[in-house]
């Protein structure tokens, strides 16, 4: 007998326990996003122009200096030609003057690269705010409780890049 009360009384158990165990599913839903930024800094009308204007602004100062780059190799070429009929002090003259040419060419190339830098951070800071403002009013809009940037996977179900670069407008 003590067996089957035993079996009982685990059965109440395990009945009464049963609703803290199975509770019935309250089904809360989240709306997700998911944004592909390399798209939208290709596709999106503001990110080209930005690139359009970085180009636009640099570029001449680009072309000059490829410009002064060649002149320098070409000086470097007619000095290495000229190089055995030169006497010793005129050689080295040349060769001090070629250097000197040289790492101005050098300096003002790695002033441009930081000067382009700065520029494409300024640019893509400007983007980011007004990506940000375009994020808050699609989640706010379309009722989104997250936007995320990238994942491993994407459905097209939560792939909202195409409405933000819509969004972003010229």
């Amino acid at each position: 007998m003590s067996v089957r009360r035993c079996v009982r009384a685990g059965l109440v158990i395990a009945l009464l326990c049963a609703p803290l165990v199975v509770r019935p599913a309250h089904a809360e839903t989240y709306r997700i996003g998911v944004i592909h930024i390399e798209r939208i800094l290709r596709d999106s009308p503001p990110a080209r122009a930005a690139l359009e204007r970085i180009e636009r602004d640099f570029k001449p100062r680009d072309t000059a200096l490829s410009a002064r780059e060649q002149e320098v190799r070409t000086a470097a070429a007619q000095l290495e030609q000229e190089r055995a009929g030169l006497d010793p002090a005129a050689r080295a003259a040349r060769e001090r003057d070629l250097d000197a040419q040289q790492r101005e060419v050098q300096r003002a190339r790695e002033q441009f690269a930081e000067d382009l830098r700065v520029r494409q951070f300024e640019e893509l800071d400007k983007l980011k705010e007004r990506l940000d403002q375009v994020l808050t009013r699609l989640a706010r809009d379309q009722g989104y409780d997250l936007i995320l940037q990238s994942a491993l996977w994407v459905g097209k179900s939560v792939d909202v890049t195409d409405d933000v670069i819509k969004a972003l407008g010229p």
